[in-house]
């Protein structure tokens, strides 16, 4: 796939992820105009959401420079879980937002960005699963269905993908 000129985007994968919350940014991205990789432990392996839908990922954390990151989706279901028990993806993730990367996290997505040490002081939201666990790293959780704070875009639940993705974008082009 040639360069876009939007850029790099990059949607982390594991087993468990949510269908909707992977492919749906995914193909919201490409249709923007961005370059998407899908961005796992292993590159060429096949994860399989919590139906069993299959993505395959591009490449590994440490593969992607995380300086070229535009726009970095992390999506829930129990994915996330297992993520951020990779130190290299929390390192990636935190060195995607220090590099400027607009960072969505959706779900229980929250608790990638919490292991990667960047919710501190951020406003956002989550499934209600995990409100303690970004309260008690210093995020400050609200119940809204989509939450914007700078660069940083949460949202609930898969009926939010909508608001969730339009908010990505516009950030990304502001960014």
């Amino acid at each position: 796939m040639a360069k876009s000129s939007k850029g790099l985007a990059v949607v982390l994968a594991e087993n468990m992820y949510e269908n909707l919350e992977l492919h749906y940014p995914k193909l919201r991205l490409e249709e923007a105009g961005y370059e998407v990789k899908v961005v796992g432990p292993e590159k060429g392996a096949s994860y399989g959401s919590k139906e069993g839908y299959p993505a395959v990922a591009d490449c590994t954390f440490s593969d992607v420079e995380p300086s070229a990151v535009r726009v970095l989706v992390v999506p829930g279901g129990f994915a996330p879980d297992k993520l951020r028990r990779y130190r290299e993806c929390n390192e990636f993730v935190a060195a995607c937002w220090k590099a400027g990367a607009v960072v969505g996290a959706i779900c229980h997505a929250g608790w990638v960005p919490i292991s990667a040490k960047i919710v501190k002081g951020v406003r956002m939201t989550s499934v209600n699963a995990i409100k303690d666990d970004l309260e008690n790293a210093g995020a400050t959780w609200v119940d809204e269905r989509c939450v914007v704070d700078g660069r940083f875009v949460s949202a609930q639940i898969p009926r939010d993908l909508p608001a969730f993705m339009k908010a990505i974008l516009e950030v990304a082009e502001r960014n």
